[in-house]
């Protein structure tokens, strides 16, 4: 392949950590819109690791006519593993996906799973390099890592201390098996803490503190936590709407809300209501106060 690895080196050295932060707070736009709760971490690979995975695989890339793709990496730390398909969703729908890497989760074996996304780089992210970049087999993409908080810890330190010095753990495969299960344990925290959040949701809808119960049950980041004084009323005297809302599908509203069609709407508790009244409850004192944007955009997307 003949690459001149020290010109390579001096390129990505002078790459602007700007631009990692760009790409971050490109994709960060479209998970505030729909108010996820998450944590976003990027980089641009350094020079050396650079040199020294274009070292290890040049000849693999050379056969297989391939290139690096994760010059610049993101890594996403959800709170909660039920938004991951989510996530996902919102990915898909403003970039251009070239390869998804998601592992099978197995009942009788435990390992880590990978969830990677391919990205094209979009075009003014791409003309931010140095044209000499892509003479190396280095790709215009980028790579998106989807993780829990709970596992974001674990993920590095073996990343760090055993995925980069595997011969340590050669002749230690049982230590290397209680590190799996040090995840497992955490895998377990990520579905457990989604039951204490629905519990207490139950708990609040049982003493009609509807506001707790809503921001128990949505679990998304809002500017406003206390419902309009007419939804409190409706509520009040009709429990049992309250209810629906207990039992409605979040998925949904967070899925409509990171829609490119739509245009963010402030997040506030009243918000969601009339948002998952229209989509899902369907309330007609409720849709009848309903903001007339809000049945519009609702109307839009049902069209399309």
């Amino acid at each position: 392949m003949g690459i001149n690895f020290e010109n390579l080196k001096q390129q990505v050295e002078s790459i602007s950590p700007s631009i990692a932060h760009d790409l971050e707070r490109d994709i960060s736009k479209h998970f505030d819109k729909c108010g996820l709760f998450y944590r976003i971490f990027s980089r641009c690979k350094s020079a050396n690791s650079t040199v020294s995975k274009l070292k290890l695989k040049s000849k693999k890339y050379e056969e297989e006519n391939k290139k690096m793709q994760d010059l610049l990496g993101v890594r996403l730390a959800l709170y909660f593993k039920d938004d991951i398909d989510v996530c996902m969703n919102i990915i898909t729908s403003h970039y251009n996906i070239i390869e998804i890497v998601r592992d099978e989760e197995h009942t009788d074996t435990f390992s880590p799973i990978k969830l990677n996304i391919v990205c094209e780089m979009p075009k003014t992210l791409a003309s931010l390099f140095s044209s000499e970049i892509w003479t190396f087999p280095i790709d215009k993409t980028f790579e998106i890592q989807i993780r829990t908080i709970f596992s974001e810890g674990w993920h590095e330190v073996e990343h760090d201390l055993r995925y980069k010095h595997k011969s340590d753990w050669d002749e230690h495969l049982d230590l290397s098996r209680n590190l799996n299960g040090i995840l497992a344990t955490l895998e377990t925290c990520d579905w457990a803490i989604l039951n204490v959040f629905e519990q207490l949701s139950y708990q609040k809808y049982k003493t009609h503190d509807w506001n707790a119960m809503l921001r128990n049950h949505f679990r998304i980041r809002t500017d406003e936590n206390i419902l309009s004084p007419q939804l409190e009323k409706i509520f009040n005297e009709n429990p049992a709407v309250a209810k629906e809302f207990l039992k409605s599908d979040r998925k949904v509203l967070l899925l409509w809300l990171s829609n490119p069609i739509i245009k963010p709407y402030p997040k506030n508790l009243s918000t969601i209501v009339f948002i998952t009244n229209a989509l899902i409850v369907k309330n007609k004192d409720i849709f009848d106060i309903t903001p007339s944007l809000i049945k519009t955009d609702i109307e839009k997307l049902s069209i399309t």
